[in-house]
């Protein structure tokens, strides 16, 4: 009898010892094992290719091309732009004259890439002011100049007149179109005229290339009755253009303007690239 109590408690004993390995056999949710991935098994972690840096080549800096416009006869006027404005023709005239076309000859040199510079000084006005004569302008507009060269860099002044010379010597047909003429003074009597004048060569030898004709040539004047220097031993690249004469037209004046701009730029600035 004690035997068989002895073997029953130790079926339970085993049993009981045994339930807990018996119960983890059950796939209950806690009890699902988990086991570490394994390195190849872990998800893939893409990452963007790094995008290429492009560099873009700065474009090569360049320099200004300045251009200094003087206006020593400031009143010289045009018959037609005179009549046209107000009735009446005059070879000379406050308002209307050369010195009012710059607006005009800056917006041509703009379009070629270069730099206007105007000297903002109406050396006519200031000559009935301070009682000087006709052949006293060079010398009324010379410390003017000069201060403007003294404080700023310029690759080409341009002193500009109106020619008193008639229709027939100022005016080229060219193309079905008229164009007004224009000359180049250069002033004999100072020591380095000679690079004033090759400056002036140059353009004129551009123009006529551009335009056939367009330029009467270089004048070159010394002695008695003239003033032989006109400020250009101020600097060699002082030049003094008659543009056109006392008959051209503001359209005729306007052509030409846009030769000579396009001139400059092909003369000075393409030419040293």
């Amino acid at each position: 009898m004690c035997l068989r109590k002895l073997k029953r408690f130790s079926l339970l004993f085993l049993f009981l010892f045994s339930l807990p390995i018996i119960i983890g056999q059950f796939p209950f949710p806690n009890n699902e094992m988990t086991t570490q991935k394994s390195k190849s098994e872990r998800p893939h972690v893409v990452y963007a290719a790094a995008e290429p840096i492009v560099t873009v080549p700065e474009e090569p800096k360049i320099d200004p091309f300045n251009v200094l416009l003087m206006f020593t006869h400031s009143h010289e006027s045009y018959k037609p732009i005179v009549k046209k404005t107000k009735g009446m023709q005059a070879v000379y005239d406050e308002e209307m004259n050369i010195f009012s076309l710059q607006e005009m000859m800056q917006h041509y040199l703009e379009l070629n890439g270069l730099t206007p510079h105007i000297v903002d000084f109406d050396v006519m006005t200031e000559m009935k002011q301070v009682d000087a004569t006709f052949h006293q302008a060079y010398k009324v507009a010379r410390p003017v100049l000069a201060q403007y060269l003294e404080e700023n860099e310029y690759e080409l002044v341009i002193d500009f007149h109106r020619d008193s010379a008639p229709k027939k010597v100022t005016t080229l047909t060219a193309n079905n179109e008229q164009y007004a003429k224009i000359a180049f003074v250069v002033g004999a009597e100072h020591p380095a005229y000679e690079a004033n004048l090759a400056y002036a060569t140059l353009l004129s030898e551009q123009v006529n290339s551009i335009v056939p004709g367009i330029s009467r040539g270089i004048i070159k004047k010394s002695g008695t009755g003239v003033d032989g220097v006109y400020n250009q031993d101020l600097a060699t690249n002082v030049l003094l253009i008659e543009f056109g004469g006392i008959d051209n037209t503001e359209e005729e004046l306007q052509r030409t303007m846009a030769v000579l701009a396009q001139a400059i730029r092909v003369a000075f600035v393409e030419s040293a690239v």
